[in-house]
């Protein structure tokens, strides 16, 4: 099946203070649902490289999915999650 580009915007707060945000990410996808898996997948591992004390590796292509900008201390809202297709 082809793939599309889609963004998935995930709702992010701050535990200390309750500052509210949302973290963007983009990538190649067939639908909505695998785009925010690889998505989820891609900050996971983005936060375990964090953890590990470790550069987050960057994409090889506009395309992949990778996380950049992530800030310890902030809770990520998967359940609020939205995702939509966009022009490349």
């Amino acid at each position: 099946m082809p793939q599309f580009m889609w963004e998935v915007d995930v709702p992010t707060e701050r535990i200390d203070t309750g500052e509210r945000g949302a973290h963007v990410c983009t990538g190649l996808a067939e639908n909505g649902h695998q785009a925010r898996q690889a998505a989820q997948r891609a900050l996971e591992t983005a936060f375990l490289y964090i953890m590990a004390d470790q550069d987050i590796p960057t994409a090889t292509r506009r395309t992949d999915w990778s996380a950049r900008g992530l800030r310890p201390g902030w809770n990520l809202h998967w359940d609020q999650a939205e995702h939509k297709g966009i022009d490349r």
